[in-house]
């Protein structure tokens, strides 16, 4: 007859070692689940040769944009030098920019430039959005990436509903298991937080003040952006059409509301 072992730390590590096999067991389940439906998206479609047509189309249209937009962009810079060669009487203006889906353009292949400066932005994912400070120097960089977002204004008002509503920020823990790090996304909703990060450096102790910094694109606003996750938005009631950016973008406010 066998003779259980009664040791409470063998017994721990044969727990710790089934629960481990079993957490294996359903990954490889999940790759197989992924790796199924990847082939099943790979087979071969049927596509109208209209449909292709179309798509060249607006792939070569697209790529003359970003080449002739490219060539200003030179001219525009050197004009810049000769009004002002100084970064520190740089006039700043505060644009809120939101990823939106590509509008009547589902063959379109985005351009590499344009995919760089989304990645830098940290608009990779749609209805995500960023806030960030415009001068002269950015206004081509804004229209590279124009057919792809929606730009505007936001006021005090609105910036402070959305860290009430949408602000979010990146912290890394350890786990109880070996104490290894892991990253998580949690609410800003913590006065402590913002005083644990930028009390000792730059004297800023609750979210409010995080606003104030944001509106008015003090000094500190690249290191708070940065800190801050991309805001997660909702798309809204009327969709992302042409006719519904086109009234989005004629006004001064950018109203967040609409999207929270």
């Amino acid at each position: 007859m066998a003779i259980l072992n009664s040791n409470p730390e063998i017994l721990l590590r044969k727990r710790k070692n089934a629960d481990r096999k079993r957490l294996e067991k359903q990954e490889q389940i999940r790759e197989r689940q992924i790796l199924k439906k990847t082939l099943k998206k790979k087979r071969t479609k049927f596509i109208r040769p209209e449909t292709l047509i179309s798509n060249h189309k607006s792939n070569e249209l697209e790529r003359k944009r970003i080449k002739n937009l490219i060539k200003n962009q030179h001219n525009d810079v050197v004009e810049e030098k000769k009004v002002d060669d100084s970064e520190g009487n740089q006039e700043y203006k505060l644009l809120f920019v939101v990823r939106i889906p590509n509008q009547n353009t589902k063959g379109l292949k985005i351009p590499n430039k344009v995919l760089q400066i989304l990645q830098v932005l940290r608009l990779t994912k749609i209805n995500t959005g960023v806030f960030i400070k415009s001068s002269e120097k950015t206004k081509n960089i804004l229209k590279l990436i124009e057919p792809y977002v929606l730009i505007g204004s936001p006021s005090l008002n609105s910036i402070r509903k959305l860290f009430q509503q949408r602000a979010t920020i990146k912290i890394t823990t350890k786990t109880d298991d070996d104490e290894k790090e892991e990253e998580k996304i949690i609410k800003l909703d913590d006065n402590s937080l913002v005083e644990e990060k930028f009390g000792d450096d730059l004297g800023l102790c609750c979210v409010e003040d995080l606003i104030f910094e944001i509106f008015n694109t003090s000094g500190n606003f690249i290191k708070i952006t940065n800190w801050l996750q991309p805001f997660r938005l909702n798309a809204p009631i009327n969709g992302w059409g042409p006719e519904a950016k086109l009234a989005r973008m004629s006004n001064q406010e950018f109203k967040i509301e609409d999207y929270l």
